[in-house]
């Protein structure tokens, strides 16, 4: 009887044994090599991050002025004006509005996915975005108006 019972359990054990080894296995991810040797650690730190809500509406989603364009951004660059308002644009991307009528104000400012559009858009958050039309390289018109910025110095 123990001999039954012995051959029973080890009968038992390689059943087990055999339907496990019959499952199949998931590959192992293949590890890559160790490095010979470890490069130095970054010490540059990563930009930070600004958290983002989700944009207002009427923001372009444009490149920078001439990022991806032939648009030439520091050829641009100047002074733009009417008899009411003076328009700087920098190379950078940046403006500063001088008025007449109303609070003067600093932004940035984008070339539209058009080509032939730019985009004012103020720092100060409760201003509207203005949008202006390229007439050619020394004029700007009022995309829902016609007001025409002139480049300073150029032709009336």
């Amino acid at each position: 009887m123990r001999t039954t019972l012995s051959t029973l359990s080890l009968a038992a054990s390689i059943t087990t044994l055999l339907a496990l080894s019959a499952c199949k296995r998931e590959e192992a991810a293949p590890v890559a090599p160790a490095a010979a040797t470890l490069a130095p650690a970054a010490t540059i730190a990563a930009p930070a991050v600004a958290a983002t809500a989700a944009d207002p509406v009427g923001v372009s989603d444009a490149a920078a002025p001439g990022e991806h364009t032939t648009f030439d951004a520091k050829a641009f660059a100047g002074t733009f004006s009417d008899d009411n308002m003076t328009v700087a644009f920098a190379a950078d991307g940046t403006y500063s509005l001088s008025s007449h009528a109303a609070n003067n104000s600093t932004g940035t400012w984008t070339l539209e996915p058009d080509g032939h559009s730019l985009r004012l858009d103020p720092d100060a958050k409760d201003e509207a975005d203005r949008v202006y039309t390229l007439v050619d390289n020394d004029a700007l018109q009022a995309a829902n108006g016609t007001q025409v910025l002139r480049r300073a110095g150029g032709p009336r």
